[in-house]
């Protein structure tokens, strides 16, 4: 079998990222299904399950596609993709921004997509169970897919028409990470979480009502929120900044001269691990150190999103190190083996 045929097509491609992200993301939504309609009380009202859907259509149908170009990129970037000549759009340069391309009928899906939801559960009367609202909610994949499907041909021939290192380099690197890197994910991140912060800290405050009175949360209920809060985000946040990076380096529009270490992926994910439960642990001390019991509500949701956006600022720091520095690697074996 020759090297050509040993490669994937864009097509194959396509189906390869979609069924990957599918599954993925359906682990997160049957998660948070769990949190919502088991952990954090099991009563809910029409509003918790338009929420849900809400949650779920405008995290996954307006951001996973932009992520999905970037990881299919950095799969082109490995040398094991091809574009096929029934696949080819004529398109001579990536697209520019995947997110602002990909976002405007992503906004339009997904808005649409929770807009039927809302018909169906205040004037059709729908009452889903907590099983039936977490398998509808997985229909998401198919605007997902069309909206990768419209973009990935002539994204990846365009990259490939391109070439390596041929992209007009980022005039500064600190704002293009945090304008394409940070920001785009604080959102994303904060579409997913703060309605769980939400759903998380009524349930704990409706627990302590009677004696601590209404609109206050539990110190110690902050505790073991943010520390799975720092893990799950700090972690997938890590590994969509890896694909990102690995992307714009190819691309060239953007270099890494840092010093990270090169260690492995899933010792890197250990010690996220690590700092997510390092922060459980900081606010598990509060109670007995300070005395101080309860926050308010407001406080406990700002206190939520700050720890979401510590978390990917920590994932983009460590992302753009590791993938930098493991990119910097192949590129220098590639060129010493070719001499």
């Amino acid at each position: 079998m020759s090297e050509t045929n040993k490669k994937l097509s864009v097509s194959g491609l396509f189906w390869e990222q979609i069924a990957l992200n599918f599954v993925v993301v359906a682990v997160l939504i049957a998660l948070g299904a769990l949190l919502t309609f088991r952990v954090m009380g099991e009563e809910y009202t029409e509003w918790t399950i338009v929420g849900f859907f809400a949650t779920v259509f405008f995290a996954f149908i307006v951001f996973l596609p932009a992520g999905t170009l970037y990881a299919a990129r950095a799969e082109f970037a490995k040398g094991g993709v091809e574009v096929r000549q029934d696949e080819k759009t004529g398109a001579i340069a990536p697209i520019a921004n995947p997110l602002l391309k990909t976002a405007p009928l992503a906004v339009a899906f997904a808005a649409a997509s929770t807009a039927i939801v809302y018909a169906l559960v205040y004037w059709g009367g729908w009452t889903p169970s907590p099983l039936v609202t977490t398998l509808a909610s997985f229909l998401f994949v198919v605007p997902y897919a069309i909206i990768v499907r419209l973009n990935i041909f002539r994204d990846i021939e365009g990259l490939a028409a391109q070439g390596a290192f041929r992209a007009k380099a980022a005039p500064s690197k600190t704002r293009h990470i945090w304008m394409t890197y940070i920001i785009p994910n604080v959102v994303f991140q904060a579409i997913i979480n703060l309605p769980l912060g939400y759903r998380g800290f009524s349930h704990a405050a409706a627990a302590i009502a009677d004696r601590a009175g209404p609109g206050v949360v539990p110190v110690v209920a902050l505790a073991p929120d943010f520390a799975i809060t720092f893990m799950f985000v700090c972690s997938f946040t890590f590994l969509a900044v890896m694909a990102h990076t690995a992307s714009d380096m190819f691309e060239g529009e953007m270099t890494y001269s840092g010093r990270a270490r090169g260690i492995n992926g899933f010792l890197l994910i250990i010690v996220i691990l690590l700092m997510g439960l390092g922060l459980g642990i900081l606010f598990a001390l509060i109670p007995p150190v300070t005395g101080v019991a309860t926050v308010s509500f407001g406080l406990a949701m700002v206190l939520k999103f700050l720890v979401v956006v510590l978390s990917v600022y920590v994932a983009a720091r460590l992302g753009v190190g590791w993938m930098g520095k493991k990119f910097n690697d192949a590129v220098a074996h590639k060129t010493a083996t070719a001499q």
